[in-house]
């Protein structure tokens, strides 16, 4: 297989497939956790503007990341429902979801993770997803980093509005404010997301809609003290209630009367320091959750989870490179009805950014981290080296290495105290990648990469162990490598277009293909721009094949189109028409559970 796949690679590397950027020099600060040109990046970054959500039109922020390349999706019957994103064929609880710089796992869950399905696309400014193992520069649990950043307005006053209503009885209202004013800024944002839903499970024959509810809201306030220093604090919080099929009541009798109730919040205080040549920034944050599950009226599972963080990141110029250094403080807390489990973590790391003549540009990065039963290192290492072909082209080759590790989670470690049984430790992963990537001007830009990464003590449920059985792990290595291919072009100032490729072999220890990850995922969109841009006509086309599931058969391949048109009457008004699964595609993500079918919305946007 991979010399398959580095056969493809050096064949697609020959032909002329390239794409747009949104600029000739974009910058990243996932990367390495500071503001870092795109050009001296040696790791692979995807970036959405707010302009490419607002193009995408999408309630979910999960039908937004899945049109990026080396993401999957799987969800279990419709809005609000469970769902799993897929990074590089590794499971959510494998990738850091940070948003606004929180840290928003779910540590109730029994493999902590993001709870995804409940994060609305409102007031987003930037999403970066960093794939590949980054257990140096973010800890645990960071075998991919998505990077979720919201608006923060620059003007004195912003304020927008909006309304959208559709099939399955879908409701949806927003407002946001926010402005700056001599030292300080400020940020109010509110939406209410409602759908009746579809019967979300097949075996259900009673028809009953399984419905959703999503109230969220976010506050911000920041002051600027001088040029050297500002201060940050931000609250958030969702409530929401999901309506599915399949759970059991008092009476462990089988029931389709059930419901999922979610609420999240999270606090964060942040400093900013700076006095040339260093910076240094200090936050403490918290984020809690409590779930409860309700069957036939009745709650039948609660559990409660918390993550409190202490972070401190500096930054200095030394030399003709740059020296980043920090640390981070983590505790993980689960309680439910039958134990209580809390996790402490500690993690000092560092890394070097250089350049040999202003040309080829590396990092080298080491991290320790202290668990409370053992100790784990990581590190990452690599190098970008870009060439200017002329005055608007750009070619840089790029390579990188990285480790990381994932800490067992607190119920997963209750769960194997409760039976007696043989605690779980840290799974590990390491894994490459080599990147070709091409750029002319705002025309033309390609991006081509190879990877290989491999898990090691992967924890998995064994139903063979204890009572009812317990966590155990995996004696070998579960592989995923494979090629992702990104392009996109601008014919004109009217047309725009991306298409970018995911072609992937995940096996577990055995040498099977992994359950519930595609093993190939295409996305093609276009975008065509009318009357001087007061209409704009989007689509997106996601090709998803070759899946098992749990069951390990094969589910069938589907193609899915999703249309999105705006129309501005004026400056400040705006109307939005949005088609999704158009074609009316019968198409399973997880298998027993339902699809949208042909469905359409329609919206009006204010800008006060």
């Amino acid at each position: 297989m991979k010399k398959t796949l580095i056969a493809a690679a050096v064949l697609a590397a020959g032909q002329p497939l390239l794409s747009v950027a949104d600029e000739l020099e974009q910058i990243t600060v996932t990367a390495s956790r500071v503001e870092v040109p795109k050009k001296e990046v040696g790791v692979s970054v995807s970036v959405l503007t707010a302009a490419d959500i607002e193009r995408l039109g999408y309630s979910s922020l999960l039908d937004v990341i899945r049109t990026l390349p080396g993401v999957s999706v799987s969800n279990n019957g419709g809005a609000g429902k469970v769902s799993s994103v897929y990074l590089r064929g590794e499971s959510n609880f494998r990738t850091l979801v940070l948003l606004d710089g929180v840290n928003i796992a779910d540590p109730a869950a029994p493999q902590v993770g993001a709870q995804f399905q409940h994060l609305q696309a409102v007031d987003i400014e930037r999403i970066e997803v960093l794939r590949g193992p980054q257990g140096m520069m973010y800890g645990a649990g960071a075998g991919g980093v998505i990077n979720i950043i919201s608006k923060k307005a620059s003007e004195p006053l912003r304020a927008q509005l909006g309304v959208e209503a559709g099939r399955y009885g879908t409701r949806k209202a927003s407002a946001s404010l926010g402005g700056s004013r001599e030292s300080w800024d400020y940020g109010l944002t509110l939406s209410d997301f409602s759908s009746d839903g579809f019967n979300s499970r097949e075996s259900d024959s009673s028809g009953e809609r399984d419905g959703y509810n999503n109230l969220s809201g976010s506050a911000r306030l920041g002051y600027q003290f001088s040029e050297n220093f500002s201060v940050e604090g931000q609250l958030r919080h969702t409530d929401a209630e999901s309506g599915y099929d399949g759970c059991y009541d008092a009476s462990f009798m089988p029931t389709n009367a059930c419901e999922d109730q979610f609420a999240q919040t999270s606090y964060r205080l942040v400093g900013n320091y700076r006095q040339d040549p260093a910076t240094h920034e200090l936050a403490v944050a918290r984020q809690q959750i409590e779930r409860d599950s309700i069957a036939a009226g009745q709650s039948s599972f609660a559990v409660d989870g918390a993550v409190a963080e202490l972070n401190y990141i500096g930054s200095s110029a030394l030399a003709d490179g740059q020296l980043l250094w920090g640390t981070e403080y983590e505790r993980q807390e689960f309680s439910s009805v039958y134990s209580e489990q809390d996790i402490d973590s500690l993690g000092l790391f560092a890394e070097w950014r250089g350049d040999l003549a202003d040309k080829l540009f590396y990092t080298l990065g080491y991290r320790r981290d202290s668990l409370e039963t053992e100790h784990h290192n990581s590190w990452r290492a690599s190098v970008a080296y870009p060439v200017l072909l002329g005055e608007q082209q750009q070619l840089k080759y790029r390579a990188s290495f990285g480790t990381g590790y994932r800490a067992p989670s607190p119920y997963e470690i209750s769960l194997n105290l409760a039976e007696g049984v043989e605690a779980v430790g840290p799974e590990t992963s390491r894994g490459y990648e080599l990147g070709l990537e091409y750029q002319l001007a705002e025309l033309l830009q390609l991006e081509l990469v190879y990877f290989d990464q491999e898990i090691t003590d992967a924890i998995f449920y064994d139903f063979s162990l204890g009572t009812w059985g317990a966590y155990g792990q995996d004696d070998g290595e579960s592989q995923s490598e494979g090629i992702e291919l990104s392009l996109a072009g601008q014919l004109d100032d009217s047309f725009d277009w991306y298409l970018n490729g995911t072609w992937l072999d995940a096996v577990d220890t055995a040498g099977e293909q992994r359950l519930q990850v595609p093993q190939r995922v295409y996305n093609l969109g276009v975008s065509y721009h009318l009357f001087g841009d007061r209409l704009t006509l989007n689509g997106n086309w996601q090709q998803v094949e070759d899946r098992r599931d749990v069951s390990g058969a094969m589910l069938d391949a589907y193609g899915k189109l999703d249309l999105n048109a705006t129309f501005s009457l004026t400056q400040k008004m705006r109307l939005t028409l949005r088609g999704e699964n158009v074609l009316d595609e019968d198409y399973r993500e997880v298998a027993g559970f339902n699809t949208t079918g042909a469905a359409v919305y329609a919206g009006l946007q204010l800008t006060l």
